[in-house]
């Protein structure tokens, strides 16, 4: 039997409802760990643990093979993550920006 699928707004931007509220959620129980934010960075936290559980739990899905039953589970963990996962992927990108030598290899050139 095929999986049922909610999306928002009629699925204009690929997003499925449970993930997004199970991501909303994960990031509501990280913000109780967390003293030194403004409204703005608590709301920012908050869309960003939605917003990262709707886009990246299918992405992880595809790599873990975790069934479907564990897709809110990971979208929670996801959501709880984010305010650490979307800071160190910006300085990932800083770095890659910074020096991209560094993290691409052409063909034929060996390991130094």
């Amino acid at each position: 039997m095929a999986e049922p699928v909610t999306t928002v707004a009629g699925g204009w931007a690929g997003i499925k409802i449970a993930p997004l509220v199970a991501g909303f959620a994960g990031a509501v129980v990280s913000l109780s760990y967390v003293r030194q934010l403004t409204r703005w960075q608590m709301c920012m936290a908050l869309a960003s643990g939605a917003l990262c559980a709707a886009y990246l739990t299918p992405f992880v899905r595809h790599f873990t093979n975790f069934p479907a039953e564990l897709e809110n589970g990971i979208a929670f963990l996801v959501g709880v993550s984010a305010m650490n996962l979307v800071p160190g992927l910006i300085k990932l990108s800083e770095r890659f920006r910074d020096n991209p030598e560094r993290y691409v290899r052409l063909p034929g050139e060996g390991r130094e």
